[in-house]
């Protein structure tokens, strides 16, 4: 895979312990250590946070992400936000504490946030399906602005002032989001996500959370952040039965492939911008879900993580023998495609029709379920790429977040 190593639960939890290093929240640990051996009283009481004792009876366990990754004492919890955009990894810890109770004195330092979590701001439509899934409508309270939102049941609650747009001009108004008497806001975790809005939301108590999975290099890992929303609202038995399905059904795709499929057609992917062309890179989450479908890519064995610059003629000369075409930009026709230029035309995937993109549920004003539900549906995306470039494997099933051009 083309995916580096994923750092495991206990690599995470190193990492975030040898952070703390620089504060002095690692003396208040070891002050307590020494203390606790001379009293066997203290000794006692310190048992109770472990997560053998904890209230929480059901616990999630972070498996493929590499973003996040949680802890469970007596009746708190620990979220631990890992920032890998930054040239040093950065770490970002939450005490999540049961109502009605109080956080252990030596987390007095991090940010606490009551929970369950009853009022939620989200600042991006690929956290809406998290919500569905957990059947959580009730404590989102706010979104940027629905005009990119496929959700029916989401755009009803903002019609009728339920859900309310906290950014409808563009802009994040903090006064809303404050008087709506907001928890917990989930924001969109770039390298240069933390605006002065966020900044100002924590100034008075808000705290902002920086949901990054478009940084996980595989699908699982991406859907697995729907485990950081049920933290926050106590539904860690829900989203262990949700996620282990999907999980077994995205399984069953991939072992069916390496079962059956030695090689697979060949693909190009983008769409020339003038003289050049931006393919995906060899590295990039696009190639990935090529690669696991065993699909042949002509730039597999580049090591860019994003795009890839090339000139016209490269991609235009591997286009004329390539199988199919995917992801063509926001091209949705076959006389899209001409449109930009008519030597496409010569290409075999032009010919034989298979070209494919990310618009199989798409709204006129612009939302795309590709980037809302289709990341809780890990094994529905991966049967749509196998369904594209090995048909017979599934009869049965419909393409559903992707369509073929025509």
């Amino acid at each position: 895979m083309l995916s580096e190593e994923k750092p495991s639960s206990m690599k995470k939890k190193n990492l975030h312990w040898s952070i703390k290093v620089k504060n002095a929240l690692v003396w208040t640990t070891l002050l307590s250590v020494l203390l606790f051996s001379c009293d066997p009283q203290k000794n006692s009481e310190n048992s109770k946070s472990n997560s053998d004792t904890s209230i929480f009876t059901d616990k999630v366990e972070i498996q493929h992400s590499i973003g996040f990754d949680v802890e469970y004492g007596s009746n708190y919890k620990l979220l631990h936000l890992f920032r890998h955009y930054n040239e040093v990894v950065d770490t970002v810890t939450y005490v999540l504490v049961q109502n009605e109770s109080q956080a252990p004195s030596e987390f007095s330092d991090l940010t606490e946030i009551t929970i369950p979590v009853e009022n939620v701001v989200s600042m991006s439509t690929t956290h809406l399906g998290m919500f569905k899934l957990l059947e959580a409508y009730g404590q989102l309270k706010g979104i940027e602005n629905k005009t990119y939102v496929t959700n029916e049941e989401i755009r009803r609650l903002v019609d009728n002032g339920s859900v309310q747009e906290v950014a409808a001009a563009g802009a994040i108004n903090v006064e809303q989001i404050i008087d709506m008497g907001t928890n917990v806001l989930l924001g969109v975790g770039y390298p240069n996500s933390q605006n002065e809005a966020y900044q100002q939301l924590e100034r008075t108590g808000i705290p902002v959370l920086l949901n990054a999975d478009w940084q996980e290099k595989d699908l699982l890992g991406r859907t697995e952040w729907i485990k950081m929303l049920a933290v926050l609202l106590n539904k860690e038995a829900k989203v262990n039965k949700l996620f282990s399905q999907i999980e077994q059904e995205y399984n069953q795709v991939l072992e069916m492939v390496e079962a059956q499929v030695e090689e697979g057609p060949t693909t190009i992917t983008g769409i020339a911008q003038g003289d050049s062309w931006y393919v995906s890179g060899g590295r990039s989450f696009a190639n990935y879900l090529l690669e696991i479908a065993k699909v042949n890519y002509p730039w597999a064995d580049d090591t860019s993580t994003g795009s890839l610059k090339l000139d016209f003629e490269t991609v235009y000369e591997q286009g004329l023998t390539a199988d199919f075409w995917m992801a063509p930009s926001n091209v949705r026709t076959m006389e899209g495609i001409l449109e930009r230029d008519a030597r496409y035309a010569d290409f075999k995937s032009f010919k034989n029709g298979q070209i494919y993109n990310i618009y199989g549920r798409y709204t006129e004003g612009g939302g795309n379920d590709y980037y809302e539900m289709a990341m809780m549906e890990p094994h529905v995306i991966l049967k749509d790429i196998v369904k594209i470039f090995h048909p017979d494997l599934l009869p049965e099933h419909d393409l559903v977040y992707h369509a073929r051009l025509n």
